[in-house]
């Protein structure tokens, strides 16, 4: 049975259906077409959200001219120009184009116009006669449901709140607006923060103010916004909220618990232009510096993330010890310093019959004997020494020029390996050792290599290196013993 594909949408319909979310595409649609009254009905509307009112008034008054079949085009001009009115605070006359819509838009095939419809007109009853506007508001939730217009559903709940509120029926109206709430947090901005707005509010208004105070803390969370009436809103929550706590905090220090408990509605006055544009600049300079802090906390997040990514690059996972790769490029960095009269020494360790401590014991017993091998090298190392596991069971020391000979050290951390408390077999170490003279490190490695397969094959357990007699040191003098307090200079 073949599929049905959707019927896609006509032009004029992509567009009106992006005026909210996409502004800016449906202007240009607009004004790519020929003069039209759908054309000035969407222009109108899109004018009156941006403010341009005489531009919109002039725009859909000439599309109403021209749209006088009941259809879905004359319903949308008939309640963009209520809206315009309402801007005015026309309330009278915007009531009478929103009921006249209301008539047109329940004669056409469509339901999302049908509950913009029943919405908008129940706006202008909320004052007039709110027992009207609940049916009305709650009809229009009901389609927007169906029609899958979450953002508009959660209007709805909002304004419902807000009746309820006026109404004096607050668990009704805290309900409503939670709804709103949840609908606002799928991604509608602005409504989450005006229904969480309402939410302080009307907790203030009903002296719950730790609920207030939770509700405002997310209100808080929420980036600022472009949207001007959510601002204010904020604005207004801010406000009501601080001032509340600080009359109940006044009265509380004075004794005076008739005035902490006074009703806030007896209270408060309106609050005017003036104190609401000090709020929004005092919240808005609080989330710059708050972003500030957030910038500055993810730098230092970044800076620490890209430290430690940069020690896993130069570190080996089992041992700890630095890695071939960075025993390649630092090795080669500081015997850039050497000179033939005092050369830098490199060894190469290895493990003695490392296999069979696999074979009989484990790998994990194995990696357990490599990681206390490092960590003895370590302990006999000098900080200024370059330290790698090579690969393997192989590790590589190298001290730089003018530092205390490596004869005493290593024959210290064989005799240390050999005597360690080993939970298996004993364990021992072979090892090479020769200078640097000529600044290449590979050179000198393969050599230190040599030496100590030279050393395995006289039995292991022994250090072999062609170092001059004299040279216990790697430099003028030469001292067998190592003195740190005399010989280091790391």
């Amino acid at each position: 049975m073949p599929q049905l594909t959707p019927t896609p949408l006509p032009a004029a319909e992509r567009a009106w259906a992006n005026r909210e979310l996409n502004p800016a595409s449906a202007r240009q649609w607009a004004q790519s077409q020929p003069p039209s009254p759908v054309r000035s009905v969407l222009l109108a509307y899109l004018n009156w959200r941006t403010g341009a009112y005489s531009e919109a008034f002039s725009q859909i008054d000439a599309a109403l001219s021209e749209l006088t079949a009941p259809d879905v085009w004359r319903s949308r001009a008939l309640n963009t120009r209520a809206g315009l009115l309402m801007a005015r605070l026309d309330f009278g006359a915007a009531h009478a184009l929103y009921t006249e819509q209301l008539a047109v838009a329940q004669g056409c095939d469509n339901q999302l116009e049908l509950a913009h419809a029943k919405h908008d007109l129940a706006l202008t009853l909320i004052d007039l006669d709110s027992a009207k506007a609940v049916p009305l508001l709650q009809e229009a939730l009901a389609l927007f449901e169906q029609c899958g217009a979450s953002e508009q559903a959660g209007v709805a709940h909002l304004n419902l709140g807000m009746v309820y509120q006026r109404r004096g029926q607050p668990s009704d109206a805290e309900q409503q607006y939670a709804l709103a709430v949840q609908r606002g947090q799928d991604g509608y901005v602005v409504l989450h923060m005006l229904a969480l707005s309402q939410l302080v509010v009307l907790n203030v208004q009903q002296s719950r103010i730790a609920a207030a105070e939770a509700y405002f803390e997310q209100l808080d969370q929420i980036p600022q916004s472009q949207d001007l009436e959510a601002e204010v809103e904020r604005a207004r929550a801010s406000v009501l909220l601080t001032q509340e706590l600080s009359r109940v905090r006044w009265a509380q220090d004075r004794g005076e618990q008739e005035e902490a408990e006074r009703n806030p509605m007896d209270v408060h006055q309106p609050l005017d232009p003036a104190t609401l544009a000090l709020a929004m600049i005092g919240l808005a300079n609080a989330r710059q510096a708050q972003r500030l802090a957030e910038l500055e906390a993810s730098l230092a997040q970044a800076e620490a993330q890209h430290a430690a990514a940069e020690r896993r690059s130069i570190t080996d996972l089992l041992t700890g010890l630095h890695n071939r790769q960075h025993l390649m490029t630092e090795g080669a960095r500081r015997l850039a310093d050497g000179t033939a009269s005092a050369p830098a020494q490199a060894a190469m360790i290895d493990v003695d019959r490392f296999k069979r401590v696999n074979d009989t014991h484990g790998h994990a017993t194995g990696d357990a004997v490599l990681r206390d091998i490092a960590a003895l090298l370590t302990s006999h190392a000098l900080p200024c020494d370059l330290v790698a596991r090579y690969g393997g069971e192989e590790f590589v020391l190298v001290r730089s020029a003018g530092q205390p000979g490596l004869v005493p050290t290593l024959e210290a951390f064989r005799l240390a390996v050999q005597d360690h408390a080993w939970t298996t077999r004993p364990v021992t170490v072979s090892i090479g050792l020769t200078l640097v003279p000529d600044d290449s490190l590979d050179t000198a490695l393969d050599r230190a290599d040599q030496l100590m397969y030279a050393a395995k094959r006289a039995g292991g357990n022994r250090l072999r290196h062609d170092l001059p007699r004299e040279s216990g040191r790697t430099g003028p003098q030469v001292s067998s013993v190592y003195d740190p307090e005399r010989d280091s200079v790391c």
